[in-house]
């Protein structure tokens, strides 16, 4: 029987083992692409958090050129 209990034991577990797969293979999580540079310590920091490349964090968090033109425009009153 496929329980809802069982369902999410089964997701953890892949959670689980992705992120363990990425540490041992210095990759993303999110893309599985390779780790290669971060743009400032802030981001390397929170590769160790989050097993993000540089791309998904900036994806996951907003922070392409575009959304820092968006942001800046946004301030001016």
């Amino acid at each position: 029987m496929n329980t809802p209990e069982i369902r999410l034991i089964d997701r953890v577990s892949s959670f689980v083992e992705a992120r363990k797969r990425a540490r041992e293979t210095n990759s993303c999580v999110g893309c599985d692409n390779p780790i290669t540079e971060f743009k400032d310590e802030i981001s390397k920091k929170e590769y160790q958090i989050s097993l993000l490349c540089q791309a998904c964090q900036d994806e996951f968090f907003g922070d392409s050129p575009e959304d820092e033109e968006d942001d800046e425009e946004s301030t001016e009153f």
